[in-house]
């Protein structure tokens, strides 16, 4: 069966339809103008805001461009404010009457500030200021609900993203961390802070395109930056204690509870989180905890990562998060932060797996209905010290400390049929698994300028500890011969005990010397040493009338050993960073069985690595890269033992696999327009592996799946990613289209034959949202996502499935007490190797009711997945299966609940 790609097609035409007949008919004239200063020059990234003169709130804004020249537009409002401001110089204000004509407002002159600091200031009239290499954003400007968190704020800001797994993109940029008041904050871990600290603590969000410690301190930019966020808090919020309690009950015995205390001063900050609940609300990043949301750890677990996908959390979930936050200043630039984080989640329920399977000699279809139950008890504590205050040179130490407890239990009943469409074998497996992992690490970086201009150096030191200890027990009934009519069954007891120390330690150091002009020569010298032991006990039972027993036990020792020697050039100026370099690699491996003749695998690699970094103008950026890597093979792929734990999956290694030898090529690009607010985000990137690691699957005719791994020939990927975003003039909407494409192309030996697989992946999404949001907020939108996957031999093995998603969101503030929200989402499966043609339909609906003036006491209203679908869709394609798992999930539920803020004092007027 092919799909009709139709859908796919229809939502194209669609989204370029709406968006045409948005803009076709609009005829909205601009209010125009120009702004100097007192020496007649243009002053560019000045903003121009347009306030309604009853009450001064925002109405629109825009941003002079570099020849000081503006245009907005505005078509509702017939008296208006005009509102000028830039950093050091004086507002200025001018009273309009908008006739729905164009309105030329000439040249207008600003005149310095004296009195002001080297900042960036906003007043709560301008939304947006531009400074360097800083966008900051007024949070008054941008409506948040009482209650809301800095998650909610964040996702309301033009040019920033906050995606389902926490992951937040600033003008195309990922952001690496997150501050409050230029201090960490838990770490600095996105997922923490934005879930963890209100929303109306905040005046001001930074966007800070921030340089590298060394470009810091030496003043030579490397092209090197990270995006990080900074959330600047209101000043009734400082020196007094401030946050919220918030406590519900539902129905179906659904409840939850949260604490959250925050306190800062000018030199100190003291923040504590609290937070339980069994309605599927984590508070925290458990990505690692979603790998086996579905409890089908054992079939799931692929060296492959580049095929591993984040499930969604499915089952039931209780949660229980615990944390504090203890930052002091000794001295400007010179700060101690530490954390300390629990978080305990159990979660369990039912899924249901189909997979199609294909190997080098046997294919099957595979069913399983498994019940599960997982539970993790995690403790983390952070540690960091940076002393900037110095100008000569800067320190930064990081330490941090993991205790991580998971229990996973589970009951799977499975199935195999054979092509032909005939049982052929059953299995029940009951599992049981406790992982206990110890883990630190520390890291050290010093960065000094010598005394000629431009030459500096710079040490890291990094270590990472851990040790890793699982107990395994597993109880498997096979049973076969149901084809022969020769039943028979046989029943496996097996315990095995795993212990794993692993160190890596990394060493590296860089010196810079200038060479005149924007030329620069730069050697890098980096050692990295990785050491893992295991200690395996196995005893493995064939329950039988003599109870049969294997003993398996053995210590295993993978030792690697890189040196890196890199030579460079590198040009700096305004625009441009360019870097060209040659890097010598020593590559050593010694691995195998304690006690035996160890495997010892060595050779001398040369890398070439280049980057161009051009910079046109301010908000534009073009990066080109190419760099070639060597990927060791793992020490699980080149094991020279068997893992037979699982008797219907064994797994061994090959200790004759040779390195991957990486090209990688990528070009992105990054365009924000302060003026028009368009925002443009696109990466292209080129893959090429030689020597492929790929998985040897051979199952025999008891369907019992044996993985091995072998070098064969080359894999390629190439993918793209599109972000686009703009406002519509005069509508107060702006639309967004992101568009993602992945080619793959590997080796995987099927029936005997090495077949050529070429996987195709594409997702287009569309969505259109007011952004000025005074009363109710709009957002509508669609996404479509399509694989392909097919084989040069096999082709009756091609598969492809489309998600659609429709998804809508509407708030609105029925009075300045009562606000309603409601979210549908409406999403289809089409596969044409499983059910065909699955939809779910998703609706929640929120009423708030704040009944004090300075609402600081919330009653909220909540009814979740009200259609009560109660069922989760997860599906995945590889080159050796198909899969695809339906969970359940939590389903209908309402709950309703209080919340008191703290220290919400009523804004000034």
């Amino acid at each position: 069966m092919t799909i009709n790609r139709f859908y796919y097609l229809n939502i194209l035409s669609v989204f370029c339809s709406l968006v045409s007949n948005v803009i076709i008919g609009q005829n909205i004239e601009p209010i125009i103008g120009k702004v100097v200063n007192l020496q007649k020059e243009p002053l560019e990234f000045v903003s121009v805001t347009l306030l309604n003169p009853k009450d001064s709130t925002f109405v629109n804004y825009s941003i002079t461009d570099i020849k000081g020249d503006f245009k907005i537009f505005e078509g509702s409002k017939d008296s208006l404010i005009v509102q000028l401001s830039s950093v050091g110089y004086l507002p200025y204000f001018k009273n309009i009457a908008y006739k729905k004509q164009p309105i030329d407002l000439r040249t207008i002159v600003l005149e310095e500030d004296i009195t002001s600091l080297d900042e960036v200031t906003i007043s709560v009239a301008v939304p947006i200021q531009i400074k360097k290499d800083t966008i900051a954003f007024n949070a008054s400007s941008f409506k948040v609900k009482p209650d809301d968190n800095i998650e909610g704020l964040l996702k309301k800001l033009p040019g920033v993203e906050v995606d389902s797994d926490g992951k937040v993109v600033a003008q195309g940029n990922e952001v690496t961390k997150i501050f409050v008041d230029g201090k960490e904050f838990f770490g600095g871990d996105p997922s923490i802070v934005l879930k963890n600290l209100s929303a109306d603590a905040i005046s001001k969000i930074e966007v800070i395109d921030k340089k590298s410690d060394e470009a810091a301190l030496t003043g030579v930019d490397d092209g090197n930056k990270e995006v990080v966020i900074n959330f600047t808090l209101k000043k009734t919020k400082k020196n007094n204690g401030f946050g919220k309690l918030s406590g519900g009950m539902g129905l179906d015995s659904r409840y939850f509870s949260n604490v959250n205390y925050n306190k800062f001063s000018s030199k100190t900050q003291l923040s504590i989180i609290g937070k339980v609940n069994n309605i599927n609300v984590t508070g925290s990043n458990i990505q690692g905890f979603l790998e086996n949301a579905d409890g089908l750890a054992d079939e799931s677990d692929d060296d492959d990562s580049s095929n591993k996908q984040t499930k969604s959390l499915s089952g039931y979930l209780k949660t229980g998060v615990g944390g504090v936050n203890v930052g002091h200043e000794f001295k400007k630039k010179e700060s101690l932060n530490a954390d300390y984080f629990y978080n305990l989640s159990d979660n369990d329920g039912i899924s249901k797996s189909q997979r199609v399977s294909f190997s080098n000699n046997n294919n099957y279809d595979y069913e399983a209905e498994n019940t599960y139950s997982n539970t993790t008890k995690n403790h983390n504590l952070n540690i960091n010290y940076e002393n900037l205050s110095n100008k000569n040179y800067s320190l930064r130490i990081r330490g941090q400390l993991i205790a991580d407890n998971r229990m996973s239990n589970s009951d799977r009943d499975a199935s195999y049929v054979n092509d032909m469409g005939e049982l052929a074998t059953t299995n029940n497996q009951v599992y049981s698994n406790t992982n206990d992992k110890q883990s630190g690490n520390f890291n050290i970086n010093y960065y000094h300028k010598l005394q000629k201009e431009g030459r500096s150096f710079n040490a890291g030191l990094k270590t990472n500890l851990s040790s890793t200890s699982r107990e395994n027990e597993q109880n498997t009934i096979i049973t076969r011969g149901f084809i022969s009519g020769k039943i028979s069954s046989r029943e496996i007891f097996t315990l095995r005990d795993e212990t794993f120390n692993n160190a890596q330690l990394n060493f590296n150091f860089r010196y810079t010397e200038p060479l005149g002009g924007s030329h620069y020569f730069r050697l890098d010298a980096y050692l990295n040493n990785k050491t893992g032991k295991e200690d395996i006990h196995q005893l493995k039972t064939t329950i039988t009338n003599d109870n049969e027993e294997e003993l398996l036990a053995f210590n295993y020792k993978n030792i690697e050993r890189s040196y890196q020697t890199r030579f460079g050039h590198s040009f700096s100026n305004q625009k441009f960073n360019i870097y060209n370099g040659l890097e010598l690699q020593d590559l050593n491996r010694t691995f195998g069985v304690v006690d035996e003749i160890a495997l010892v695998k060595g050779q001398a690699y040369l890398n070439p690595i280049s980057t161009i970094l051009y910079k046109p103008k301010k908000g534009s950026k073009y990066r080109f890269s190419y760099k070639k890597t060597i990927r060791s093979p793992s020490s699980s792929q080149s094991s020279t033992v068997i893992n037979d734990l699982n008797p219907y999956f064994i797994r061994k290694g090959n200790p004759n696999l040779k390195t991957e030898k990486l090209d990688i090529i990528s070009l992105n690009t990054n365009i924000y327009n302060y003026a028009s607010f368009v925002s443009i985000y696109s990466k292209i990137q080129y893959e090429r592996a030689k020597d492929a690691i790929i998985e040897s699957i051979d199952i025999d005719e008891d369907y019992i799946k044996t993985r091995s791994f072998q070098n064969s020939g080359n894999r390629m990927r190439f993918s793209s990613i599109l972000s686009f975003s703009k406002k519509i003039k005069g509508l107060g909407l702006r639309y967004s289209i992101k568009n993602r494409n992945d080619y793959k192309t590997s080796n995987s030996i099927i029936n005997l034959l090495v077949n050529e697989v070429v996987s195709r992946d594409y997702f287009l999404k569309f969505d259109v949202e007011n952004y000025n949001k005074n009363v109710f907020d709009i957002k509508v939108g669609a996404s479509c996502g399509l694989n392909n996957t097919s084989f040069s031999i096999e082709q009756d093995l091609d598969r492809e499935y489309i998600r659609q998603q429709y998804f809508s969101n509407f708030d609105y503030d029925m009075s300045n007490k009562l606000n309603f929200n409601t979210q549908f989402d409406y999403i289809i499966f089409t596969d044409n190797k499983f059910e065909s043609d699955q939809k779910l339909p998703l609706w929640n609906v929120a009423i708030s009711y704040s009944f004090s003036k300075r609402k600081n006491n919330i009653v909220k209203l909540v009814f979740i997945d009200l259609l009560d679908k109660n069922i989760d869709i997860y599906k995945r394609s590889t080159a050796n299966y198909f899969e695809e798992t339906i969970s359940e999930s939590l389903g209908r539920y309402a709950i309703l609940s209080y919340t008191y803020r703290l220290n919400s004092a009523k804004k000034k007027a």
